[in-house]
């Protein structure tokens, strides 16, 4: 029996690139920027944008390898600190809290989330969220705006548990969480490999929300075919959130 669904945050729920290009592209080069402008960085050594990106970028492949998740903050302090700028550490934090609230005003909601949250949540399944937000204040508040958070017994992200979504650990914690086995909850989401394969990895039902999933893929700049390949091995692929509930009754059925 189904008990429990999770659901990914970013385009599975809602959909914000600049947040997702903030996220895993951008932070640390816009931090160093708002440092300098406010006269927080000493004059040498001198780095650019460009250069925080292509670190930022090795960092969160070693995030993805090794499955060890870092804040917002400690993924932008580690890059400053390898370009040699040392900051206080509040004028970091302040700097990843105003460029991650700016996003929320384009932060929008995929059509069919509530119903389809509505609708599991009368079924009796219990919901949660996965998100791999480095800056989980932001998935609070964008549920919020939306009156999402209602819905949700857990609301778990990365940089909270300190384990990104590449270890299947982060799965079976929140479905202990709900009450549920890992047998006894399906998650949903739109990127292949971490939604896909390690929820089946952690011993969940799969479902691959693939409408945005493109789009995921190449802002990531994974590779399509593979990972289009990956995500068909799910327990089911829906183009709208208003198919979810059907496919985990079905699942449940077949179970």
């Amino acid at each position: 029996m189904i008990r429990a669904v999770l659901f990914d945050f970013h385009n599975t729920l809602v959909t914000c690139d600049a947040w997702l290009e903030l996220e895993i592209r951008t932070l640390p080069g816009h931090v160093l920027r708002l440092l300098r402008k406010r006269g927080l960085l000493d004059d040498a050594p001198e780095h650019s944008e460009d250069d925080a990106r292509l670190l930022f970028r090795a960092l969160r492949h070693r995030v993805h390898d090794s499955g060890v998740e870092l804040s917002a903050f400690e993924g932008a302090r580690e890059v400053l600190h390898e370009m040699g700028y040392h900051p206080p550490d509040d004028a970091i934090v302040a700097a990843v809290e105003e460029l991650e609230y700016a996003c929320l005003p384009d932060v929008r909601l995929i059509e069919g989330a509530a119903a389809t949250l509505e609708r599991l949540a009368r079924a009796g399944c219990r919901l949660g969220i996965v998100s791999s937000a480095g800056f989980p204040p932001f998935v609070e508040r964008a549920l919020g705006q939306h009156d999402l958070e209602r819905y949700f017994d857990s609301v778990v992200t990365s940089a909270g548990e300190g384990i990104y979504k590449s270890n299947p650990e982060i799965y079976r914690r929140v479905a202990e969480r709900l009450g549920a086995a890992p047998e006894e909850t399906a998650h949903v989401g739109d990127h292949a490999r971490f939604d896909v394969a390690t929820a089946k990895a952690a011993g969940l039902h799969a479902i691959w929300y693939a409408a945005h999933a493109e789009r995921t893929a190449r802002m990531h700049g994974a590779d399509w075919i593979a990972l289009k390949r990956l995500g068909e091995q799910a327990d089911a692929v829906v183009m709208r959130l208003e198919d979810v509930p059907g496919e985990v009754e079905r699942i449940d059925r077949d179970s």
